[in-house]
């Protein structure tokens, strides 16, 4: 059970992925580093879900999105990518600006935020399996 909804989270980072022209594997990195990949996570400062998406703060993108709970893992990957994307552009294209300003830590100027998710999507990329030789 726990490797189909593994399975299904990853499903997820492709499909909005593609939808929103954000890289998979930077989506469940961000996973990875907000909740360690439980749906229910929840934090004191009201981040909830996979991508820990902050309710408050994007209520006309929940609105636009249809979402009826940030919590149900479709609807909080979808939201979230998309808050992810917008954070980019508004960093100028950048990954690491927009990864800061997603997390709300512009001002860190380590980016330590930015370094822990590009870490771990990198972690993730040397875990899959590599194609075989031969064309």
């Amino acid at each position: 059970m726990a490797q189909d909804a593994a399975g299904d989270v990853v499903r997820l980072a492709f499909k909005e992925g593609q939808r929103y022209g954000l890289d998979p594997m930077l989506i469940l990195a961000v996973i990875a580093v907000e909740s360690r990949f439980n749906p229910d996570a929840e934090s004191e400062q009201g981040a909830m879900g996979l991508m820990q998406v902050v309710p408050r703060f994007h209520p006309e993108k929940i609105a636009a999105l249809g979402v009826s709970s940030v919590l149900l893992p479709d609807a909080n990957i979808a939201l979230g990518t998309r808050i992810l994307r917008d954070a980019i552009r508004r960093g100028g294209s950048d990954v690491a600006t927009g990864l800061q300003l997603y997390n709300g830590a512009v001002d860190d100027e380590t980016q330590a935020y930015a370094n822990r998710v590009l870490t771990e999507r990198k972690r993730i990329e040397g875990a899959l399996p590599r194609p075989r030789g031969g064309a």
